[in-house]
């Protein structure tokens, strides 16, 4: 009697939890009726019938709609996105956070221009971005938009960017070009014009010390007319 007495309360018990998850999958007062967008900052992004997939006359409430689904469709449609969360709201709201992808520098000087961030993937031009190092050598037409790019002369230009922006030489020192026209002898210039002729490798070095000579050269109010770090001891031409 104890045994079948155990095996009822356990049923009960059993029957009791599935009840009350199909209830609350299916209790009105959890249906979705509201999603919201917003980057990292709390801002609004886009409408959300533009960007999510997600049929309000539907049954989805945030007990049963597929959270991980959703975030597959999301990231699989917006692949210019760098990452997407999703935050349940109860009783019936979803709030999408996305954080967009940081442009690094504008791939060249047209009205053709692109965006690319740090990782190489190519995004539309919007003028906000205007003021960012511009990578000339490389014809935008190139470029696949919303992909990631296998140019090696990219790679290299966003190699010693983000060097520069390592060193602080960018912003700094505002860097306003890097030109991987000849991808053996890249060469970037600072607003003030000064050449300063790279190679192809070694950036990392090369930058530490190019850090030091400029300090020394604002110190002692020079501007040359390029720095040359191809070699193992520099050349600053007057």
């Amino acid at each position: 009697m104890k045994v079948i007495s155990l095996l009822i309360l356990i049923a009960l018990i059993v029957a009791a939890a599935l009840g009350g998850r199909f209830l609350l999958m299916h209790f009105p007062y959890f249906k979705i009726k509201e999603v919201s967008i917003i980057d990292l900052k709390g801002q609004p992004v886009c409408n959300p019938q533009d960007f999510f997939r997600l049929d309000m006359e539907s049954d989805f409430n945030l007990f049963s709609f597929d959270m991980e689904r959703i975030l597959r469709d999301i990231r699989a449609r917006h692949p210019e996105l760098a990452d997407v969360f999703i935050r349940k709201q109860f009783p019936n709201k979803l709030l999408i956070v996305v954080k967009e992808r940081e442009p690094l520098a504008i791939i060249g000087a047209s009205a053709d221009s692109y965006l690319v961030d740090a990782q190489g993937f190519i995004l539309p031009f919007k003028s906000i971005y205007r003021d960012l190092p511009k990578i000339i050598g490389i014809h935008p037409n190139q470029l696949q938009l919303y992909t990631n790019s296998r140019s090696l002369r990219l790679k290299k230009a966003l190699e010693l960017l983000k060097e520069l922006k390592k060193r602080r030489i960018y912003p700094e020192y505002d860097v306003s070009q890097i030109n991987v026209r000849r991808y053996a002898d890249i060469i970037f210039y600072l607003e003030n014009r000064i050449e300063d002729r790279m190679g192809q490798s070694g950036f990392e070095r090369k930058v530490a010390l190019l850090s030091k000579i400029l300090t020394q050269l604002k110190a002692s109010d020079t501007v040359p007319k390029y720095i040359d770090m191809r070699f193992d001891n520099p050349v600053v031409k007057p």
